[in-house]
C-alpha cells in the first residue's frame, strides 16, 4: 500500500492536468492560427507585405504579450485565493485585474499608434516601413480586447475551469479564416486592403471575444457564484499594486522573451525581404510548438498556486515533476514531428523560392531546442504559481536578451572570428537563440529545485511545530 499510493498519486495529477491543459493547448493554437493566416496572406498579397506583417506582429506581439505578462499577475493571486477556499476575495481581484487591463490597453495603443520612436532605428524601404505602420495602426485597436479577453482567461484558470477557452479560441479561428482574407483580398466586392485587412479583422474579433468572456463569468453556471461581476468596485491603489508586484516581473519575462524572437525582424531588416520574410515563417513554426509547452505549464501554474493556497505542499511538489515530465515528454514527440515534416510545411507558408531555401536550411534548429524550451516554459509557470516571478525575469533577462539577442547580432553581423565563424546572417540570431534556451533551461531548473526544496522545508518545519 504505501509503495502504491505515489503512483496512484502521481495519475490523478497526470489526469488533471491533462485535462486542464488540453482545452488551453487548443484555445492557443487556435489562437495562434490567426498569426498562421495573417503570414499566409501576407505571402500570397506579396514580399512588402509579408515584411509589414513580419516587423508589424513583432512590435504587436512584443507589446501585448509584455501587457497581458502583468495581467497574468492576477491568475496566482486568484489561484491562491481558490485553493484557500477565500471566494469573497475573488470579485475584487478580477475588478481590478480588468481594471488593469484597460489602463495598459490604452497605453499600448498610443504606442502602436505613433512606432516613429522605433521604426527609426531599424533601416528599411519607404514602401515597407509605410505598410508597416498602417498595419501597427489597425492592430494597435486589438488591444482592449485582447488584454480584457485574456484577464477573464486568466481567472477561469485560476478556478480550474478553462474549457470555454477552448470553443472562444475555435471560434476566433474560424470566423478570422474567413474574415481576413475577404479583407485583405477584397472578395465580395469589398477593397483588398492587403496585411492591414487581417488587422481589421483581429480587431473585430477580440473585441467580441472580451464581450463574450464577461458575460461568460456572469452568467455561467461554473462561475456565476463567485460574483465575478457583483458589486463593482472603482480602482484600488492596493489591490492593482498587489496584481503589479507579482504581474511587473512576468510581463518584463515575456517582453524578454518574445523580444529575443520577434525583435529580430526589425534587426535583420537590413539583409532585406528574404530575411525578414523567413524569419517570419520560422517564428511562426516556433510559435505554434510553443503552444505546447505552455498550455502545460500554465495548467501546472493553477494546480501549484490553488495547492500553495491550500498549503499541501507535497501536491506541490508532485505537480510539477508530472508537468515538468509531461512537458518534456509532449515537447520532444513534437520536434521529432517537425524535423520530419518542415520542408513541406514551409513551401506552404510562401511560394517565393529564396524565402523557402532560406527557412528549410534553419529549420531544424526550431525542433532542436523544443526539449530545451519545454523545461524552462514549465518550470517558469511553476515558480509564478508560487508567486516568484523575479527570479524568472532575471533569467530571462540574462539569457535572451544577453545570450540570445545580443549575441544573435553579433554572429549575425559580425561573426566569431576564433572559431573562424563568418557572419551568419539570420542563422545567426537562431543559433544564439537555441543556446539562450539551453542555458536558461538549466538555470530554471537550479532555482525550481531549490524552491521546491524550500517547501519541503517549510513542510517539516510546520509540522514539527504542531506536533510540539
Amino acid at each position: 500500500m504505501t509503495t502504491s499510493t505515489p503512483s496512484l498519486k502521481s495519475r490523478f495529477v497526470l489526469r488533471a492536468l491533462l485535462a486542464h491543459a488540453s482545452p488551453i493547448l487548443i484555445a492557443q493554437l487556435a489562437s495562434m492560427s490567426t498569426t498562421i493566416v495573417d503570414t499566409v496572406i501576407a505571402g500570397y498579397a506579396g514580399t512588402v507585405d509579408l515584411a509589414a506583417v513580419g516587423i508589424g506582429s513583432g512590435i504587436y506581439i512584443s507589446v501585448m504579450l509584455a501587457f497581458a505578462g502583468i495581467v497574468q499577475g492576477l491568475t496566482p493571486i486568484a489561484a491562491q485565493h481558490f485553493g484557500a477556499r477565500r471566494i469573497s476575495e475573488l470579485p475584487a481581484s478580477f475588478q481590478q485585474g480588468i481594471w488593469l487591463a484597460a489602463g495598459l490597453a490604452l497605453l499600448g495603443m498610443v504606442l502602436m499608434i505613433f512606432p516613429g520612436w522605433l521604426l527609426n532605428a531599424s533601416s528599411m524601404t519607404p514602401e515597407i516601413e509605410a505598410r508597416t505602420r498602417a498595419y501597427l495602426t489597425a492592430l494597435a485597436f486589438v488591444l482592449p480586447g485582447t488584454l480584457i479577453y485574456r484577464t477573464c482567461g486568466g481567472m477561469l484558470n485560476a478556478i480550474g475551469a478553462p474549457r470555454m477557452l477552448m470553443f472562444f479560441g475555435l471560434a476566433n479561428a474560424g470566423v478570422h479564416a474567413l474574415l481576413a482574407p475577404t479583407l485583405a483580398f477584397g472578395w465580395l466586392g469589398t477593397t483588398p486592403l492587403g496585411a492591414v485587412g487581417c488587422a481589421i479583422s483581429n480587431v473585430i474579433i477580440t473585441s467580441s471575444l472580451a464581450i463574450a468572456g464577461l458575460v461568460y463569468l456572469a452568467r455561467s453556471q461554473r462561475s456565476q457564484a463567485l460574483h465575478l461581476l457583483s458589486g463593482w468596485q472603482a480602482p484600488s491603489l492596493a489591490r492593482i499594486g498587489e496584481i503589479l508586484r507579482i504581474g511587473l516581473p512576468i510581463g518584463m519575462s515575456a517582453f524578454v522573451e518574445i523580444t529575443s524572437f520577434a525583435l529580430i525582424a526589425l534587426m535583420v531588416a537590413p539583409l532585406g525581404p528574404i530575411a525578414v520574410g523567413g524569419h517570419r515563417i520560422l517564428g511562426s513554426f516556433g510559435g505554434v510548438c510553443y503552444m505546447l509547452p505552455l498550455s502545460i505549464s500554465i495548467a501546472t501554474l493553477a494546480m501549484v498556486g490553488q495547492a500553495a493556497g491550500a498549503q499541501d505542499w507535497p501536491h506541490v511538489r508532485k505537480t510539477v515533476r508530472v508537468g515538468m515530465l509531461l512537458g518534456v515528454g509532449a515537447s520532444t514527440s513534437l520536434a521529432l514531428l517537425l524535423w520530419a515534416s518542415g520542408d513541406a510545411l514551409i513551401r506552404v507558408y510562401t511560394p517565393d523560392p529564396a524565402v523557402q531555401q532560406l527557412a528549410i536550411s534553419l529549420i531544424g534548429l526550431i525542433a532542436f531546442y523544443q526539449l530545451f524550451d519545454a523545461v524552462q516554459t514549465v518550470a517558469a509557470q511553476a515558480l509564478r504559481g508560487l508567486k516568484q516571478s523575479i527570479g524568472p525575469m532575471t533569467i530571462h533577462i540574462i539569457c535572451f536578451w544577453g545570450v540570445g539577442m545580443a549575441g544573435g547580432w553579433w554572429l549575425c553581423y559580425r561573426g566569431f572570428t576564433p572559431l573562424g565563424i563568418a557572419p551568419m546572417g539570420l542563422g545567426g540570431f537562431w543559433w544564439a537563440a537555441t543556446l539562450a534556451t539551453i542555458v536558461a533551461s538549466a538555470m530554471f531548473a537550479a532555482l525550481l529545485r531549490a524552491s521546491l526544496q524550500k517547501t519541503k522545508t517549510t513542510q517539516i518545519t510546520s509540522r514539527a511545530t504542531s506536533e510540539a
